[in-house]
């Protein structure tokens, strides 16, 4: 084995020692590049790969820190240059990517690894309050399904959709009309004895940055994340209720400062466009907890209290941090009926309030009991023979919505609608009425949340392909290309700003 590996490396020095190719090389067969790793400080620059091979080379890179340009087939030992480029590595973790160099039907691979960098992390001071920020955050957008994505490690901000979060995903954001966006994101899954993973922290704050150069403002939350305080804080078993007693719950709170002291003085730095949000849909499994929001809302407002205090503690900004509390269930009704202002963890001007729109479910996105697309239609001006929605439309939202302005926005507690979102898709009865329907919907969410002083997030999860099929899609953006897919909501939100009227 030996004798074979010196042999290879001695016939590929001997036909790559003249890189121009003049002549008198041995006839090329096979794809071969060399080096096969490549290596980068944190400062980056660039290097290159030769790529030998009978014909014109391509290259790709897993990560959009190494870019790669590949130069013209060359002289006889048909020599194509691959010119790596690394950006400075602005993260506290070694990161590597791989290079993957095609040539006809073979292919070929080269490792980039570049050493661990010291983070720039946006300072500055917090001058302005929860009132003044909600009036600059509408609309909003969700980075749905990706860092909230279960699985392990840097992996799992793909394995629930495709793309790779990058600078070029928030600037299409940004270029669409949005003003804020809503980062969805697990934190006890990448835990190892109770401290969070030291990639995983650089890899959300490389994200959150990326808002923050455009200008954005971030809600960074504590999502689904395994469900360990969202269904395990309310009841000891997901599988079926069984009430917690003091013991558990203190446990819980603990756990919960414990998260958030680490997450708030990672970020304590960061000016006023980046909030925290302590929770995501408290107690909402309805199989569990129907029944029980106001019961459980004590409950709530006990692990509300414990974010506040864990992220006040951390000094710096965080002391003046705008921070976001969920109301039971994050239901606006549940919220209007079991949660008042004595209920809030702090007077008002530091803090805002959180709920979700998904209404009316059958329009939204139901299926029937056999699988069928349920497919219903959404707003007065869209009604047919049939197929018409039976509640939750105009005049049902708009009621909504003022008791949230009623309640919490008239006395100093702005309100965020986390989520909203209604499925576009293809359906057997009149596609016209359909699609103007989701228009009309993310319209009058963005009308009236905006005249009842709410900001209103749309939920997207970068399903492209289900936005032609019956199962339907919340995307708006295609993160791959940066471009609007979701027109007919897109459309809506534009249409619904510009009619609504912020309050004084």
């Amino acid at each position: 084995m030996l004798m074979v590996v010196l042999l290879a490396t001695t016939a590929f020095a001997a036909c790559g020692d003249d890189d121009n190719g003049a002549g008198g090389g041995t006839p090329v067969s096979k794809l071969t590049v060399r080096p096969v790793e490549l290596s980068f400080t944190a400062d980056g620059g660039e290097q290159t790969i030769k790529a030998q091979a009978p014909v014109q080379a391509t290259a790709t890179c897993s990560a959009d820190w190494c870019q790669v340009t590949v130069g013209s087939l060359a002289g006889d030992l048909k020599i194509s240059p691959v010119t790596v480029t690394v950006v400075p590595n602005t993260t506290t973790y070694q990161r590597t990517a791989i290079i993957t160099i095609s040539a006809g039907s073979e292919s070929a691979t080269v490792k980039v690894t570049q050493e661990e960098g010291t983070a720039v992390t946006p300072s500055g001071s917090i001058s302005k309050d929860a009132k003044a920020i909600a009036k600059e955050m509408y609309p909003g957008w969700n980075l749905g399904n990706t860092l909230e994505a279960s699985g392990n490690g840097l992996s799992a901000e793909t394995a629930w959709q495709p793309t790779q979060t990058t600078q070029a995903v928030l600037d299409a954001v940004k270029a669409a009309g949005f003003k804020s966006v809503r980062i969805p994101c697990s934190w006890d899954i990448h835990s190892v004895n109770g401290t969070i993973d030291a990639a995983w922290m650089a890899r959300v704050k490389q994200v959150v940055d990326y808002c923050v150069a455009d200008g954005l403002y971030v809600v960074l939350n504590d999502h689904w994340d395994g469900g360990w305080i969202e269904e395990l804080g309310f009841s000891k078993s997901n599988s079926s209720y069984q009430a917690v007693n003091e013991e558990h719950i203190a446990a819980k709170a603990a756990r919960l400062k414990d998260l958030w002291t680490q997450i708030a003085t990672a970020f304590k730095d960061y000016d006023e466009h980046l909030l925290f949000a302590g929770l995501n849909e408290p107690f909402q499994n309805y199989n569990l907890f129907n029944g029980r929001h106001e019961e459980l809302t004590p409950i709530l407002i006990r692990y509300n209290q414990a974010f506040v205090e864990a992220v006040r503690a951390t000094g710096g900004n965080n002391s003046q941090r705008t921070l976001v509390v969920q109301g039971p269930s994050t239901d606006i009704t549940s919220t209007c009926n079991y949660m008042d202002l004595g209920m809030m963890p702090e007077p008002a001007g530091r803090l805002m309030l959180e709920v979700h729109y998904y209404n009316p479910g059958q329009f939204c996105g139901t299926f029937d009991a056999s699988g069928n697309n349920a497919f219903y239609y959404w707003g007065t001006g869209n009604h047919s023979t049939d197929h018409n929605a039976t509640y939750g439309e105009e005049n049902d939202m708009n009621n909504l919505f003022r008791m949230l302005r009623d309640k919490f926005t008239s006395m100093g507690y702005p309100v965020i609608i986390g989520e909203y979102a209604a499925l576009q898709r293809t359906i057997s009865g009149d596609q016209d009425k359909h699609n103007a329907s989701v228009k009309a919907y993310y319209q009058c969410v963005n009308q009236y949340a905006t005249n009842n002083g709410v900001v209103a997030f749309a939920w997207d999860t970068n399903d492209v392909a289900n936005l032609l099929n019956e199962g339907g899609s919340s995307t708006i953006i295609d993160r791959s290309k940066g471009t609007i897919v979701g027109t007919n909501a897109m459309e809506g939100v534009k249409a619904g700003i510009a009619a609504g009227q912020w309050p004084n």
